[in-house]
């Protein structure tokens, strides 16, 4: 009886156990090993993302117009979430301007947009070959204009626990509300 016990409690186990990275699909996004700071100043890698779905979404923090209303429909769709995934689901501002985003600039902008940690996070680096690899992986598009301005692509993207991209706004005619039933697939 003792032998059927442990066996059952290490089949248990290897099913609950934490995903890592080499436990990640191969379409996961979580693959890739950029290096990111948060906002505050941890190093971290798309993988820590891992475990809950994410609304993820490109800015940079001194943009007047478009970023602002990203974040805006950020917020719209978290209020627009059931019950059951307002507590699991995560919502990532990644910068696209990694020398001038910091990380007290990206606290000073969460508190000044009412975002709260954990739920909200914020990564950047100072890598512009990290920041165009996520970009690229998320159907984002951006370019420096001058003037610390950037011309950019404007949208959310879901992606699953594993890091799978679900769906996007971004060039699409999707809206916020249609990203909702995509957390709902496996």
């Amino acid at each position: 009886m003792l032998k059927v016990l442990m066996v059952l409690l290490l089949q248990v186990s290897i099913c609950f156990a934490g995903t890592g990275p080499g436990d990640l699909p191969k379409d996961s996004i979580y693959q890739v090993k950029s290096k990111w700071i948060d906002q505050f100043g941890k190093k971290v890698e798309l993988s820590s993302l891992a475990g809950k779905p994410v609304v993820v979404s490109m800015i940079y923090l001194s943009c007047t117009f478009s970023c602002p209303m990203t974040v805006a429909h950020m917020k719209e769709l978290e209020k627009m979430l059931p019950d059951h995934l307002k507590d699991e689901m995560q919502f990532v501002l990644v910068s696209f301007d990694g020398k001038n985003d910091t990380p007290a600039a990206m606290k000073k902008f969460a508190a000044k947009q009412s975002l709260t940690f954990p739920k909200w996070r914020f990564l950047t680096s100072k890598n512009d070959q990290d920041v165009r690899e996520l970009a690229s992986l998320i159907d984002f598009k951006y370019k420096k204009i001058g003037n610390g301005d950037f011309e950019h692509s404007f949208g959310l993207v879901a992606l699953d626990a594993q890091g799978r991209v679900l769906g996007s706004t971004i060039g699409a005619t999707m809206a916020e509300k249609d990203l909702i039933p995509l957390f709902g697939k496996k």
